[in-house]
């Protein structure tokens, strides 16, 4: 397994700094491009949530298993993302329906001094 972190600034520039920071670690060690696009699109999801939601998005990691991808987001919110029922017309509101929807495996932990981390898997 190989493990790439990052911090991230509580803003939202941070969400294309981390889209960035991902797609250039997988490229690097040549996953493939279709992974890539997941990775990258699911990670501006959490990215976003932990930040519009938690205030705060400390830590981006980023491991390579031999059959997935697994990619963290730390915040200091205890507050777990929901799933929301979203009207079709919604402009906001989908970004964990999305992550349920792309990533073969997603959860939260809890970390010991407070918050949490949202992490997802994507099959290589």
């Amino acid at each position: 397994m190989t493990s790439v972190r990052t911090s991230l600034e509580p803003s939202l520039t941070s969400v294309g700094a981390a889209r960035r920071f991902v797609r250039d670690v997988l490229i690097t060690r040549q996953v493939d491009g279709s992974v890539v696009d997941v990775v990258e699109l699911l990670t501006s999801e959490v990215v976003t949530n932990a930040l519009l939601h938690a205030r705060s998005a400390e830590e981006l990691v980023v491991e390579l298993h031999a059959s997935c991808v697994r990619v963290a987001i730390t915040d200091s919110s205890c507050d777990w993302p929901v799933r929301r029922s979203i009207e079709p017309d919604a402009v906001s509101g989908r970004g964990i329906a999305i992550v349920d929807a792309l990533a073969h495996a997603w959860g939260v932990d809890p970390i010991s001094e407070g918050g949490k981390r949202v992490w997802f898997e994507v099959v290589r």
